[in-house]
């Protein structure tokens, strides 16, 4: 026990969050806190579901999913997510979902939360922090969704993407560990599956970028600053263009090959 605790202590103190606190305090809330292990696809919760714990991520990549199929944020390491569920005590307002063949959390009993909150006034205030940072990210979606046409807001995407999660390789190009269906790109830019399928298409013939089965590989990072012109602002944040314009749309699913 004594092991377990020290590394979910050590993670606790690698958090934002959590790292407010002292390490009395952190000491404290490890036994409320317990390891998950899920595999890509596998559901942390479920929209309307009771908001029992936080989630603080240790390891891979989440999906926040809107009912109706929506994503609004993609969460990486050291990041947390369930804050306003159990600050407004309130059921879990979307869906979470593990975006990585791998994910491990540590998931934070709702009344040791609270609990922390109303006696820790640092975590109190690395708490509003943090909401402040959710609230954020939807701004962000908000500017993806206004950067122009189709291939200007896919582009922005796609770069916020290798800035927060790539993996640069010896050859220039980047990893991005995110396996998202054109269905789940479309939401993310507010177009049709149609658009979306033709630019991914156009821009892998161009050796733009190409999709692998944990995410994608885009060969040419530089070429996505050139369709954007170094007109639109670099997102610094947790959120998340076919040279024809196009509406936002909602996008509807159809079968596409290779599409995950």
């Amino acid at each position: 026990m004594g092991a377990m605790n020290n590394g979910i202590e050590s993670a606790l103190r690698a958090s934002p969050l959590f790292g407010a606190m002292d390490p009395d305090a952190i000491r404290a809330m490890a036994p409320h806190v317990r390891r998950r292990h899920l595999e890509r696809g596998a559901s942390v919760w479920r929209t309307g579901e009771e908001a029992s714990c936080m989630a603080l991520i240790a390891s891979g990549l989440v999906k926040i999913v809107q009912p109706g199929g929506a994503i609004v944020a993609i969460l990486g390491p050291h990041e947390t997510f369930g804050e306003i569920a159990i600050v407004s005590g309130t059921p879990y307002c979307a869906d979470a979902v593990a975006a990585t063949r791998e994910l491990e959390l540590l998931c934070v009993e709702a009344a040791a939360v609270r609990a922390a909150s109303e006696s820790t006034p640092a975590f109190a205030r690395a708490m509003s922090r943090s909401l402040v940072g959710h609230g954020r990210a939807l701004l962000e979606k908000i500017r993806i969704m206004s950067a122009g046409c189709v291939e200007r807001r896919l582009a922005v995407l796609l770069r916020h993407l290798v800035d927060r999660f790539g993996d640069e390789m010896e050859d220039g190009s980047t990893v991005v560990p995110i396996a998202l269906s054109r269905a789940e790109l479309a939401s993310l830019v507010g177009a049709t599956i149609e658009t979306t399928i033709r630019m991914m298409s156009r821009w892998q013939k161009e050796g733009i970028v190409s999709t692998t089965d944990d995410g994608f590989l885009v060969h040419s990072p530089q070429r996505l600053e050139e369709i954007l012109g170094g007109n639109v602002r670099r997102l610094d944040s947790r959120s998340v263009g076919s040279h024809e314009p196009e509406p936002v749309t909602r996008a509807e699913e159809l079968p596409w090959r290779g599409a995950r």
